[in-house]
């Protein structure tokens, strides 16, 4: 299935309830598992879409957290990613200071990966406006939150590797 054609066929993301997953290997760089393209989840192997479409773990979590966000951008795929990109632009401006910084500094990604693990978000919160928050923040800001967090992460690592 070509890209316009994909994007022509899907549906607004308050339309869209699951997303399906196929394997599109060549559309997702190394050291990516997944890609939210217009309703659809990309993977890199037909194994990884199975996966995908077979249980709801942390990483369809992730995916599932971009639908809600397009449902908070006028219901709009197009915004959704006009606005993705913007922040990715802006934010790559950190490259020297973190690699990738425009996708792990995008606001959009600070609430997916700040919420993946936990299963239950969307249905608590029934919405992932989170984004805006961040959105709001400076890119500093987003920085020094992303690194905190990270540095969180690598000792809680470290105290259960340990004991």
């Amino acid at each position: 299935m070509n890209i316009l054609l994909m994007m022509l066929r899907s549906a607004r993301p308050s339309r869209t309830e699951d997303m399906k997953a196929i394997a599109k290997p060549r559309w997702i760089k190394q050291g990516y598992e997944a890609l939210t393209f217009f309703g659809t989840i990309i993977t890199h192997t037909t194994q990884e879409a199975e996966m995908f479409n077979r249980r709801f773990d942390f990483l369809k979590n992730h995916e599932m957290i971009h639908l809600y966000q397009a449902r908070a951008t006028h219901d709009s795929w197009t915004c959704f990613y006009l606005l993705y990109g913007w922040y990715w632009l802006c934010a790559s401006r950190y490259y020297r200071r973190l690699p990738n910084a425009g996708y792990l500094l995008n606001p959009f990604e600070l609430e997916a990966y700040g919420h993946m693990h936990d299963i239950h978000y969307l249905q608590r919160q029934q919405q992932a406006v989170e984004w805006k928050h961040y959105a709001q923040m400076s890119l500093a800001e987003r920085y020094t939150h992303y690194t905190k967090n990270m540095l969180q992460k690598q000792m809680s690592k470290n105290l259960v590797s340990s004991q």
